[in-house]
């Protein structure tokens, strides 16, 4: 988060990542909202590729976890 902040400082108000965990009586989902999606707006290459880098790493943790 300090690297996009570097480039948006409101990229701090993000900050932590949130995962949602809804367990139902026959499956769990799990919704996360994209970094990348966040940042968009601001327009800044660096922090949308920061943004990017962490958003394939929490769904590659989301993914292992429901495996």
């Amino acid at each position: 988060m300090s690297q996009m902040s570097r480039h948006v400082p409101d990229a701090a108000a993000y900050a932590p990542v949130t995962i949602l965990v809804v367990e139902g009586s026959d499956r769990v989902r799990l919704s996360y909202d994209s970094m990348a999606s966040l940042l968009s707006a601001y327009g800044s290459r660096e922090a949308l590729k920061v943004a990017e880098d962490l958003d394939a790493k929490v769904e590659g943790l989301m993914t292992a976890a429901v495996s």
